[in-house]
């Protein structure tokens, strides 16, 4: 399918929240979680457009290494060798208030509980665990999933 080794060849992959471009550089592989599961992406993959949910984003082989950032949902987009990863939401480790996740997580406990049979609210009260889970995970916190039930 591919003129070149898939090995000689690199993903351009760019990270984009709703206010900024959070990274943009070469890769070797992106995984990401979708609502399908998980998507591994490597140079001459076939196009897709997948929704993400609420995860942990890990960008292979760039310049600096291994990249990890946390999104908040969005989209997956692939095109030849080029990767977008559009997101309400983009956090890199970094960028990590540990102390506001566990805020969120609580939260989203506490919504959770009191949804009963509302399920649009229980939806939100789960992808902000999610969301909250990712960051703790991403930010090396012990206390992910704890008390969590997930």
């Amino acid at each position: 399918m591919s003129e070149s080794h898939a090995g000689s060849r690199r993903l351009n992959v760019s990270l984009v929240a709703a206010d900024r471009k959070v990274w943009q550089g070469t890769a070797e592989m992106v995984v990401a979680r979708t609502t399908e599961g998980d998507a591994g992406v490597l140079p001459g993959h076939q196009p897709i457009l997948s929704i993400l949910v609420p995860s942990v984003v890990t960008v292979r082989g760039t310049e600096e290494g291994v990249l990890e950032a946390v999104v908040s949902g969005g989209f997956l987009s692939v095109a030849r060798d080029d990767v977008s990863i559009l997101a309400e939401s983009v956090l890199l480790p970094s960028e990590i208030d540990v102390q506001a996740a566990r805020d969120l997580a609580a939260a989203a406990r506490e919504a959770e509980a009191a949804a009963g049979d509302d399920f649009a609210a229980r939806e939100q009260a789960e992808a902000d665990m999610r969301f909250a889970e990712a960051q703790l995970r991403a930010a090396g916190d012990a206390s992910v999933g704890a008390g969590a039930g997930h």
